[in-house]
């Protein structure tokens, strides 16, 4: 593109980081965030962070202020507003969302995508097979206004919240938005995923959980899970955190218990919610001592963090009555542009067909298979990000 036409097309265009507290690391380094590759692409006529609401603070304000970007504060869960209220003042033509935490952003992609939207698309998509955390999401000012309204009248279920959280999934799937799908398929070389992976591990640690939805969350995958529940049953959560998740399977099974490693998240769930849940500290291997049986077990984005994933689901499949349903989830490896995970404390991800053939050589007959779209669930063959399974003890 010529000189002349990036300078236009960066008058138009606004970059909105959406972030919430807990995305913070200890460093205040621009560089480790998205900030610094950012201002330094030189595509953005303005950059704004878009927080909720509930964490505004005066060190984020100063935050701001020091890296030379807008602060704005909405909505906590309906994203398109706080996305759209955010920008508006600035009238741009084009919005790209990046995640505070995303400092590896792919700006060669990113600029392809302001191209396209430049060219009079509302949405610019990405195959299945691109892993959407190294991407942005680019659109016309215009299909972000729209979305605002249109989400407006759709009635308060999972679905609806889920197109709030995630407005790029309802430009996808209603055809008032044309939408244009890229087939990018480049490689990052071994030297910076080894960078990014390292910096990652510095900044983050295994605490992947820290950032865990909150209870609070219509659009928690825990939401989706409980409706799996068995109504009066027992049912065990493996890895369950702070137990937020957990407690809302309450409202469904009789007898609900959650296991966590983790000693100071099990700690915080017994004062949060003790009432609702009984809560035991230690891994899976705890399954192996229980004299309880389970209607249900669920494992949520766990497996990916464990030694021996065989062993994992043999121990679940033990503690499960018979005719006891497992609810799993799962991430799903995409080829590009890593083909491998991308956070350290995941020990691998999987493809359709290597935890399929797992959950059959383990015993499970499965029942269900979903995949997960960007908050959305979908037909197994649309999978994006997530595999989701209900596997039945026989």
């Amino acid at each position: 593109m010529a000189i002349d036409s990036k300078r236009r097309l960066k008058e138009k265009t606004v970059a909105v980081v959406q972030c919430t507290a807990g995305d913070l690391y200890s460093s205040e380094d621009p560089k480790d965030y998205c900030i610094h590759a950012l201002k330094e692409s030189g595509l953005f006529h303005t950059i704004v962070m878009a927080m909720p609401v509930s964490d505004r603070a005066k060190a984020m304000d100063e935050l701001a202020e020091k890296w030379g970007v807008g602060l704005y504060y909405g909505s906590e869960f309906n994203i398109a507003q706080r996305l759209y209220d955010a920008t508006a003042p600035y009238r741009p033509e084009i919005v790209v969302r990046v995640l505070l935490k995303r400092f590896y952003i792919d700006l060669e992609l990113t600029e392809r995508m302001i191209e396209t939207v430049a060219t009079g698309f509302d949405y610019v998509s990405l195959t299945r097979d691109v892993n959407y955390e190294v991407a942005a999401d680019v659109m016309s000012f215009s299909a972000l206004e729209r979305s605002v309204r249109y989400l407006r009248e759709l009635p308060e279920n999972f679905d609806s919240s889920v197109f709030r959280f995630s407005p790029w999934r309802f430009m996808e799937e209603d055809e008032r938005f044309a939408v244009k799908t890229l087939d990018y398929r480049k490689m990052w070389n071994r030297e910076m995923i080894k960078d990014v992976k390292a910096r990652l591990e510095r900044l983050t640690g295994f605490d992947e959980n820290k950032y865990a939805p909150t209870i609070d969350n219509p659009a928690s995958r825990y939401r989706f899970a409980t409706r799996f529940i068995r109504r009066g049953g027992t049912v065990l959560d493996i890895a369950c955190g702070r137990g937020d998740g957990t407690a809302l399977m309450k409202k469904v099974a009789e007898n609900v218990y959650g296991v966590d490693y983790n000693r100071g998240y099990i700690e915080l769930a017994q004062i949060r919610h003790s009432n609702e849940v009984k809560f035991i500290h230690g891994t899976d291997s705890v399954l192996d001592c229980m004299d309880v049986d389970f209607d249900n077990i669920v494992s949520l984005h766990t497996m990916e963090h464990i030694d021996e994933d065989r062993l994992f689901l043999e121990r679940i499949y033990r503690r499960l009555k018979r005719g006891g349903t497992l609810i799993l989830e799962v991430p799903r490896l995409m080829p590009y542009p890593l083909g491998e995970p991308l956070y350290p404390c995941h020990k691998r991800e999987y493809t359709r067909d290597s935890i399929e053939r797992l959950l059959y050589s383990t015993g499970f007959e499965i029942t269900m298979a979903l995949g997960g779209n960007r908050g959305s669930y979908v037909d197994i063959e649309q999978a994006r990000e997530v595999l989701f399974y209900l596997c039945r003890k026989v």
